[in-house]
């Protein structure tokens, strides 16, 4: 067959073109089946055609190669594709033919490779959603998506950092979206840290300019998450408020509405953020919208009660509260504490503040609780409205049944010191002292007098605040009961000289009159305070006032002269009260006069002194032996006991420091720690100082002897069958063989000074320190 040229690649010849035209296609190509390419299309075409006509017609389709012979049926078949404009095209083969009828205008490849490049771009997407969002946050923008238009704009988390060039900023578009990333897998999977938080405002605020230049390259999306994150209510987030002020403005100049709950927390981040008046104006606008939905009634209406009290629009505040109670939506009555603190601070409204705590009482019904009370309580007190607090503190304290609104007389079971008392005792509880205050000046000012033990309570509250305050309410407070006090006793003492006897009863201020309790307040504040002058006029008129002292207000007048640097006259002091008054030295009073030793007390003495203090230092250890029973029960102080062996130390009394050392053993069962027996090994009572010089060889040494000595007897024990040989000393073991160390060391301490009648002088420290009989004598020197 001689090949084809280009001109007789679409040629056809007339019988089919004449054939062909006077068919009017149904499709856009045309099948050609075997009985209509080999045979005549129709029978009237056929009968116009000869023999001689049919057998040319195939002649010149076979010259032309347009004749296929079927191997199996020997018929030929022809293939045709007929175009838009009605153009035909033969097909070379069946192929061509089955793809022409699947593809007529050969669409399908590139519509492949476009849902190919889609999917691709959708798993990509799937996959920074998941990241940022994580996968439950990715599956609620899934089923978001698939609510949506089609005609509605794809979703993006991150911003189009081609859209910025340069010069507008890319780099804080490039680096906000670098926290989009991190901190948005971190917000869906944990909470933000103060970090995080900050670090998301940062790289917005950095970006904000730049974004203001194209808010539509920010999809709706980006400013969700945006939202999400900043809005956070977590206290690792405290500026929120001022964060989602900012951002709602750029949201609403980007043209992306907000949803209702984020108008309503704008709403409220414009108010606290200082702009009143702009947060009321935006209210007022969505009353119609926000106000009249069911969705947004309560809270829309609720931030609107909060924002009128707080501007002190009472009206409006009233109405919007009384819209609230009518409505039939549920919500919870308390929302009406604002308005009740707003009336509360105004003597013109607070009969409007008690009647809506009406309202709200029988809102709430039972299941009102203390701290409703409590809180309403003090929203009386703290405008001085206590009548009003007086009221419902009976109300809840009575269940109801007592109603003193509109009495003329208070009763009996509730105008006394014992009702008034419960009242103070709670309001002290929970540091309202303030509130305190001015019950105490009610039950004044309706002739209750209160019980000293209460006005005590709220002194001590008051100086335990250290605020200046507060410390000067509680000096005039207590100074008031104790020439309360002293009145009376000048008063008593003036009646005893009247034939008949006269009943005495308060007179003045009312106060309560003071008792050792109120002394002993102050006298403690004093001390710490270090105001002796103070202190001495307490402790007169504490003489005065005819009480017998405690050991604790004599401790408290001792420590303020030592601190008031006459630590000469503690000891004559202590003596001539404790004889006076027959008082019993507590272990407060050993320490104060352990430290008000002269060698405690002075940097340096001359060698005359320390023999003059030797007598007197061993003199007050003996005075602590005849006390021994006041520590039987919780033993002796170890801060005590390390100033009575330094002491003894710094005199260089080493028979009075052995001495000293086994009566607090064995009378007082003191066991020394590790810290005092390296102390008197180096001999100083600053060992982090001493460490920092020459001394610290001084450590070591004696570090190594203590470990060479426990070491050995260890090995001791174990020979001698006390301890098995495997495991170390038990911590019991060690304490006591700690202490024979230091006891050695002492000794050997004193056989270094080659005393010739060291028996002698052993037994005459023992008489004048008490210990007769007490210790073991001195032993002599051994091996530590």
């Amino acid at each position: 067959m001689p090949p084809r040229t280009a001109a007789l690649e679409h040629f056809i010849c007339r019988s089919c073109l004449s054939t062909l035209r006077k068919r009017n296609p149904a499709a856009q190509w045309a099948l050609r089946h075997s009985s209509q390419a080999a045979q005549p299309l129709a029978s009237a075409s056929s009968s116009r055609l000869s023999n001689e006509q049919e057998l040319e017609r195939q002649k010149t389709l076979e010259a032309l190669g347009l004749l296929k012979k079927d191997k199996t049926s020997g018929v030929s078949v022809h293939y045709f594709e007929q175009g838009k404009g009605g153009r035909l095209r033969r097909l070379e083969d069946e192929d061509e033919f089955g793809q022409s009828l699947m593809d007529p205008d050969g669409q399908s490849d590139p519509r492949l490779k476009d849902l190919e490049q889609e999917l691709e771009q959708a798993t990509q997407f799937t996959k920074i959603v998941e990241e940022i969002w994580g996968k439950q946050g990715a599956e609620k923008l899934r089923k978001r998506v698939a609510t949506q238009d089609e005609s509605s704009p794809k979703p993006s988390l991150l911003l189009p950092e081609d859209d910025w060039s340069v010069s507008q900023g890319r780099r804080h578009i490039v680096e906000l979206n670098n926290m989009i990333k991190t901190t948005g897998r971190k917000f869906f999977g944990e909470t933000l840290t103060a970090k995080r938080f900050n670090a998301a405002w940062k790289y917005y605020s950095a970006a904000r300019i730049a974004l203001s230049q194209k808010w539509e390259s920010v999809h709706e999306d980006v400013w969700d998450l945006l939202w999400q994150i900043l809005s956070m209510d977590h206290e690792n987030n405290p500026n929120r408020m001022s964060h989602i002020h900012i951002l709602a403005k750029d949201i609403q100049k980007a043209g992306v509405s907000l949803r209702p709950d984020q108008q309503l927390l704008a709403i409220e981040a414009t108010f606290i953020s200082g702009f009143k008046e702009e947060a009321v104006t935006a209210h007022k606008k969505l009353v119609t919208t926000l106000g009249t939905n069911p969705e947004t009634f309560v809270d829309f209406w609720q931030l609107g009660l909060r924002m009128y009290c707080l501007v002190g629009d009472i009206a409006r505040a009233e109405r919007v509260a009384n819209t609230l109670l009518e409505s039939p939506y549920t919500k919870d009555p308390r929302y009406l504490l604002p308005f009740i603190r707003m009336c509360a601070q105004n003597s013109d409204t607070v009969e409007k503040g008690f009647e809506m705590y009406q309202r709200l009482r029988s809102a709430l019904g039972d299941s009102i609780t203390i701290e409703d009370y409590d809180q309403i309580i003090s929203y009386f007190l703290t405008s001085n409205e206590t009548e009003f607090a007086f009221y419902i503190f009976v109300e809840m304290m009575t269940s109801r049944t007592v109603d003193l609104r509109g009495a003329r007389r208070v009763p009996p079971s509730v105008a006394n010191p014992f009702f008034y008392g419960k009242w103070l005792k709670r309001l002290i509880g929970t540091g309202d002292l303030q509130g305190a205050y001015n019950v105490v000046l009610h039950m004044k000012s309706k002739g209750v007098m209160p019980h000293s033990i209460v006005v005590n309570g709220l002194i001590g509250a008051w100086l335990r605040s250290g605020t200046a305050d507060n410390i000067q309410k509680a000096e005039e407070v207590a100074w008031a009961m104790i020439n309360a006090r002293i009145q009376f006793l000048s008063i008593r003492k003036d009646m005893q000289s009247l034939a008949t006897s006269v009943e005495l009863r308060q007179y003045g201020e009312g106060w309560p009159r003071a008792n050792l309790e109120t002394f002993s307040l102050l006298a403690e504040n004093y001390k710490e305070r270090g105001i002796h002058t103070k202190m001495k006029d307490l402790w007169d008129a504490f003489m005065r006032s005819e009480i017998a002292p405690n050991s604790f207000m004599l401790n408290q007048l001792l420590f303020s002269y030592l601190q008031d640097g006459q630590g000469k006259y503690v000891a004559a002091l202590s003596r001539d009260l404790t004889q006076h008054y027959q008082l019993e030295p507590d272990s407060w009073t050993f320490m104060v006069l352990w430290q008000a030793l002269p060698v405690n007390r002075l940097v340096q003495l001359s060698p005359g002194q320390i023999l003059e203090e030797i007598p007197r230092t061993r003199s007050l250890f003996a005075e602590l032996v005849q006390s021994a029973h006041i520590f039987a029960a919780s033993g002796i102080d170890t801060k005590l006991a390390r100033y009575v062996l330094h002491s003894f130390r710094k005199l260089d009394d080493k028979i009075g420091l052995l001495l000293a050392y086994r009566a607090l053993r064995q009378i007082f069962k003191f066991s020394p720690p590790d810290i005092i027996i390296l102390e008197l090994q180096v001999g100083s009572m600053d060992i982090e100082r001493t460490g920092k010089g020459k001394g610290s060889l001084r450590l070591v040494h004696a570090g190594k002897q203590v470990e060479t000595y426990l070491r050995r007897r260890h090995q001791e024990l174990i020979a001698s069958g006390e301890l098995p040989a495997r495991g170390g000393l038990p911590d019991d073991v060690k304490r006591e063989e700690l202490g024979n160390f230091l006891d050695q060391f002492i000794q050997n301490q004193i056989a270094a000074m080659g005393g010739a009648n060291t028996e002698e002088e052993v037994t005459q420290a023992a008489m004048e320190m008490g210990l007769q009989g007490e210790v073991p004598s001195y032993e002599g020197p051994s091996d530590v």
